[in-house]
């Protein structure tokens, strides 16, 4: 058992990160379910002996990794976090935004991954799956006779495929990458690009319903042809804008 544990105190140095440490590991360790009400930092500073700004800083740390909630009001305090794609989406949305990844970086991500997502998908996938997928291409359908085509429905149809992996992580993971190309292809796609996309949709609805995966898994491929060239505009008119 940590020493820290054993004695109630700490050493002085980096206080907040070794409560910070202590109190991740007692998650870890089962003491604390999703959802709990996590200990106040009064009651975190006297059991390892600490001030009540370094429990303070510790319990900020543990928010801000998403570990933990902080609620208002008479019936609030610091609640165990229930698992969630939120900081997995944050971390993408960030590293697109400020870290230097590309859209071409994360697409070529995509067409690694996506095409053994498609291959899941036919094998795992639910009658619910199947009635989610129906209802997007509809919906993308209907955008695109009115003269308005939907690329963020369009782009949702992925999320729908990853969901039908049943893979907690997977869908996360999915719902980030989906987010930052709804972001960077929000312009109203040309009507023929739309037309070219659902198609590929209807194709990929149809080789999951079918369980076919190896079909779903070749046509998620060239998919990604298209999608390079859409890519590749959209970051022309940047560099002209």
């Amino acid at each position: 058992m940590n020493k820290a544990l054993q004695d109630g105190t700490i050493r002085k140095e980096r206080i907040s990160d070794q409560i910070k440490s202590i109190l991740k590991q007692s998650i870890l360790d089962g003491h604390f379910k999703p959802g709990d009400k996590f200990p106040p930092e009064v009651e975190i500073a006297q059991k390892y002996n600490v001030s009540k700004v370094s429990a303070r800083e510790a319990l900020r740390e543990m928010e801000t990794e998403g570990l933990i909630q902080k609620k208002r009001g008479i019936f609030g305090g610091s609640f165990i976090a229930e698992p969630g794609s939120e900081k997995m989406v944050d971390v993408v949305i960030n590293s697109y935004l400020f870290g230097g990844i590309s859209a071409s970086d994360l697409a070529e991500f995509r067409r690694i991954l996506e095409p053994g997502l498609a291959k899941l998908a036919a094998k795992r996938r639910t009658s619910e799956d199947l009635a989610a997928m129906e209802k997007c291409i509809e919906d993308i359908d209907v955008s695109i006779k009115e003269g308005r085509p939907d690329q963020t429905k369009a782009i949702g149809f992925h999320r729908l495929i990853a969901d039908a992996c049943h893979n907690r992580f997977i869908s996360g993971l999915m719902e980030a990458l989906v987010t930052v190309f709804q972001q960077v292809l929000a312009k109203t796609p040309d009507l023929e690009t739309a037309k070219k996309d659902i198609q590929y949709n209807r194709l990929f609805f149809k080789y999951i319903k079918e369980r076919d995966g190896k079909k779903a898994e070749q046509v998620m491929t060239e998919h990604f042809d298209t999608l390079d060239e859409i890519i590749k505009k959209e970051m022309n008119k940047k560099k002209k804008g």
